[in-house]
């Protein structure tokens, strides 16, 4: 059966699209996998509030046949993970120890990098690379905890000679994106896919005809409206705060998958380029 590790996280996804209804049971479902296990389909209604046909089109809208496979999948989901569970939670309390919190930060980083492989489709990255390869200005737009991996994009481009540009500032967004041509590429990067400024940097961008590049963790968001090439990370929000260190940690593996790959089909240019930069970096130091 496919995607049961990413079931959840599939669903999480989805959560800002859903109509109220359906977000209901989307929560639920989050929150208490443990117990939708021993539920019939009229249980998980009544505790939602929601009609019977409202789970019913629920399981449809997360691509499951039935409620019994969503419950076959969650039973799976929560068995394979029981013994990790107990020693391996969400968020760091008050009362854990330095060894717990290492513990707890090197897991939630390496499930998040583990899940976003999981999603990666290596077609839509061939096409970032392809389409970065080919552009002759990259425009990057970021906001927040994104505007760091926007950072982290540029200055691996930029070592392999790749012309690019951060913006946050959404003016600036504005006049660099309708300036830009289909020679081109917009990269737009927001864990949510609704970050204002971003949206509409990718959006104006799309309209001058460049070619355009999403990073976000949700699959329907508006941001993917935009998007010529859509690369997604996986990852669980904080329940402290809306943006973790963890969704920066994945989208950054997005970016070094795209920067490795152009680098390897521009092999000798690129350690030329980095050589260079290298030496250029060692000289200032001096």
């Amino acid at each position: 059966m496919e995607g049961r590790e990413t079931l959840l996280h599939r669903i999480n996804g989805l959560l800002p699209s859903l109509n109220p209804a359906l977000k209901k049971v989307a929560a639920y479902v989050l929150r208490n996998p443990q117990q939708i296990k021993s539920l019939k389909i009229r249980d998980l209604a009544g505790i939602c509030d929601v009609a019977e046909a409202t789970v019913t089109r629920f399981v449809k809208t997360i691509g499951l046949s039935s409620f019994q496979e969503l419950k076959i999948n969650i039973a799976e989901i929560t068995t394979n993970g029981a013994a990790r569970k107990e020693f391996v939670y969400d968020d760091v309390t008050r009362n854990d120890s330095i060894e717990s919190i290492i513990e707890k930060i090197v897991y939630s980083n390496c499930e998040a990098m583990q899940d976003t492989k999981k999603l990666i489709d290596i077609t839509e990255v061939e096409k970032a690379i392809d389409a970065i390869d080919r552009a002759e200005k990259i425009d990057i737009y970021g906001a927040g905890g994104s505007y760091i991996t926007a950072q982290n994009a540029m200055i691996r481009f930029y070592r392999i000679g790749k012309r690019c540009i951060i913006y946050n500032d959404p003016n600036q967004q504005a006049v660099s994106a309708s300036l830009l041509s289909d020679k081109d590429v917009a990269l737009g990067i927001s864990n949510s896919g609704r970050t204002i400024s971003t949206v509409s940097g990718l959006r104006n961008a799309k309209e001058s005809g460049a070619v355009t590049i999403c990073i976000t963790n949700y699959s329907r968001s508006p941001l993917t409206e935009y998007a010529d090439i859509k690369l997604f990370t996986s990852t669980q929000d904080s329940q402290f705060f809306q943006e973790s260190m963890v969704s920066r940690v994945a989208q950054i593996i997005l970016i070094d998958i795209i920067y490795a790959g152009l680098a390897v089909k521009n092999f000798k240019t690129s350690v030329e380029m980095i050589e260079k930069s290298a030496a250029s970096i060692r000289t200032a130091l001096l």
